[in-house]
């Protein structure tokens, strides 16, 4: 049965075999067109190196990072004697022979022309993991949307409208304003790029007001461009704070949708035990309230994934649940960092890839946690559903919490409580007359003490009012205001294996991410019978009662389809030539770089019909708990991509969003959506 808000009925058709393939990376192509013939050879040489039992996962949106084994060839001068019975993986020969016939093909008469040939031929044989976003949405005169480009070329080429790098140009020394990657136009696929037609027109001033060509594409169009970055280059950033001779504090951020796939397990070895670390759950206002001790349980749950991800030994100081989006908890978490941790050194924010660190730094940038002359000076952190956004450090200077100051803003949150509780009296009246969820999303607002620039030094007082009145943003961090403060910084993501989401095109990632609170789908589930949601997971009934109650905490894009578990694999390999199973988009390129799915197997004893007794994760995707009734036995497989991020959470999160279902479909497996959240 196949549902999204709907319930569709299936029938068998008949099976396709799909060959899942692994993208390879490869080294090939120079500049230089002298000795055409020994550079064919040289890309052949480095596809047969391709090491066959060793597969590293495709960091998204970077390149791949595989690793490479020589291969003997009989004569290097002669292509045709090349030994065709290298020990190569059978899933790369085809791959392998493409090659082949693409570096006899070289037209050799023509200078300089084999080598284009050739990079056109590799290009188009390929295999990714993800595809390469399709940037028609990106207008021909784009450039002209940066203030300081002066069109003044009659050349209808396309490097008039796209560009052109220029590796002889200097790296500046002014970083991004969204993603924090210094600026440069030496080459398109390190962060930072602009265009040199832009790039070598802009000074240093107009630079530390513009932001690089790929936040600006994903910022003006929805589109994302690949860049290649190392993800050992990540922990090398972090490992800064454990050398630092000044003392520092950690923001430790987690998606509470998508937990414990976003839980980083190697940060003692990065930063070091004796660190102090704010736990912050993020995302808190997408998770439909279940129980009056809703928040509870979700610090109780994520405090235990803490302990089971290896992370029970660092130095806690507290634990936050906070909304960066709607502005839920960031007060209060504001007010922990003022009373704990003071002024005593830097703040850094990390964590993984789309946990929302950028999202909370704008926050805190616009809160009574930023100095205040540096409020409006300040560019804000890129916010977008990419996973990596952040590609450098961001930072903003931390407000002294000084008596007098944490008095007067105690005053301002005292007379904003009493407001917050009169919102919050009138949306329930709202969500209980209207039955609209998303009246039950947690959100507050984030206010400011000081709004105004409060400085005794007059030249400072008119540096900033100066920069104010000209738009222009940055500070200078050698003035005295300045120059002993403690910062605040967003790092760049880490790349969970366990998740999936790198895996994924924007347009499929903005299908997969929630956008606004849950609603919880509760269907009969039983032996024998497996379930999809969308084409990202899966979970077979392998053992049980006549029948349990499963319900699923994910997007509303993403349908659910239970089938009979003998035709699951011919259905999924059917549904995903369709528009069914709505991610991953059926086309047939897409799917030939589709990974297989992989599972695990848990088994549980339900607690009540009233309370699910665990929750199966389907890594980035969502979770679906399980509900069997007092001490009925059940054992379940579940499947992912890959089999990354697969795991049995046990609480169930939210345990209590069974008993707010409504009445089940007549001759359905599916209930209808009831109240959905707890409103008393």
């Amino acid at each position: 049965m196949h549902t999204n808000n709907r319930f569709l009925s299936l029938r068998l058709w008949r099976s396709r075999n799909i060959i899942s393939t692994r993208s390879i990376a490869l080294k090939y192509l120079q500049n230089n067109v002298d000795n055409n013939e020994s550079k064919a050879e040289e890309v052949v040489e480095e596809v047969e190196e391709v090491k066959e039992t060793v597969t590293k996962p495709i960091y998204m949106p970077y390149s791949t990072t595989d690793q490479f084994k020589s291969v003997e060839i009989k004569d290097e001068n002669e292509d045709k004697n090349i030994q065709h019975n290298i020990p190569l993986d059978e899933k790369y020969k085809k791959l392998y022979e493409s090659y082949l016939l693409a570096k006899e093909s070289v037209d050799t008469t023509t200078p300089g022309k084999n080598v284009e040939d050739l990079k056109a031929r590799i290009l188009r044989i390929e295999k990714r993991k993800r595809p390469i976003d399709n940037i028609s949405n990106v207008p021909e005169d784009w450039m002209n949307d940066y203030e300081q480009f002066k069109d003044v070329t009659e050349d209808e080429s396309w490097e008039s409208y796209y560009g052109t790098s220029n590796p002889n140009v200097p790296v500046s020394s002014i970083p991004c304003g969204g993603c924090g990657a210094l600026l440069q136009c030496q080459d398109s696929a390190i962060p930072g790029y602009l265009p040199s037609e832009l790039f070598m027109g802009l000074n240093n001033s107009d630079l530390k007001n513009t932001i690089c060509q790929r936040c600006h594409f994903m910022k003006h169009y929805n589109t994302t461009l690949d860049v290649t970055v190392s993800p050992e280059t990540y922990p090398e950033i972090l490992s800064n704070i454990k050398l630092r001779k000044r003392k520092a504090a950690v923001i430790l951020m987690i998606d509470l949708t998508d937990f414990p796939c976003s839980i980083w397990p190697d940060l003692p070895k990065i930063i070091g035990k004796y660190t102090p670390i704010f736990v912050v759950g993020n995302k808190v206002d997408l998770l439909p309230k279940d129980c009056p001790k809703f928040l509870e349980n979700v610090e109780n749950s994520l405090v235990s994934a803490l302990k089971e991800s290896g992370l029970g030994s660092i130095n806690i100081k507290h634990v936050a649940l906070i909304s960066g989006k709607t502005g839920f908890g960031v007060e209060r978490f504001i007010t922990k960092l003022h009373q704990i941790w003071e002024y005593k050194g830097d703040v850094y924010m990390i964590g993984c890839t789309n946990v929302g660190k950028s999202t909370l730094f704008n926050a805190l940038l616009q809160s009574d946690y930023c100095k205040v002359q540096a409020v409006d000076l300040i560019q804000r952190a890129t916010i977008s559903p990419w996973p990596g956004t952040t590609l450098n450090l961001l930072k903003f200077p931390i407000l002294n919490p000084v008596r007098w100051r944490l008095y007067q803003r105690a005053l301002r949150r005292r007379a904003e409580q009493l407001k917050e509780q009169a919102e919050l009296a009138m949306r329930k009246c709202e969500l209980t007359a209207k039955r609209d969820v998303t009246l039950a999303t947690l959100q507050e607002r984030i206010g400011r003490t000081f709004p105004t620039m409060m400085s005794t030094n007059k030249d400072v007082q008119a540096a900033y009012e100066a920069s104010r009145a000209s738009g222009k943003f940055g500070i200078n961090e050698n003035s005295d205001i300045y120059k002993y403060s403690r910062w605040c910084y967003d790092t760049p993501g880490v790349i969970h294996p366990d998740q999936v989401l790198h895996l994924l095109t924007t347009e499929e990632l903005l299908l997969t991410l929630p956008k606004k609170i849950i609603s919880p789908r509760t269907f009969i589930f039983k032996p024998g019978q497996t379930m999809f949601l969308a084409g990202l997971g899966r979970i077979d009934l392998i053992n049980g009662p006549e029948f349990i109650r499963i319900t699923v905490f994910a997007s509303d894009p993403l349908p659910v389809t239970i089938c009979h578990t003998k035709n699951a694999t011919d259905i999924y390999n059917e549904l995903l030539h369709t528009e069914a199973l709505v991610v991953p988009k059926n086309s047939l390129e897409r799917l030939k770089i589709w990974p297989k799915l992989d599972s695990k197997e848990f088994s549980m004893v339900g607690i009540s019909e009233d309370e699910s007794v665990a929750d199966v994760i389907l890594s980035s995707a969502g979770w679906v708990a399980m509900t069997p009734k007092k001490n009925e036995m059940i054992d379940v497989r579940a499947w992912t991509p890959e089999g990354r991020g697969i795991y049995l959470r046990k609480p169930a999160l939210l345990s209590k969003s069974i008993t707010h279902r409504g009445p089940r479909l007549k001759s359905r497996a599916a209930y209808k959506y009831g109240r959905q959240v707890y409103t008393k």
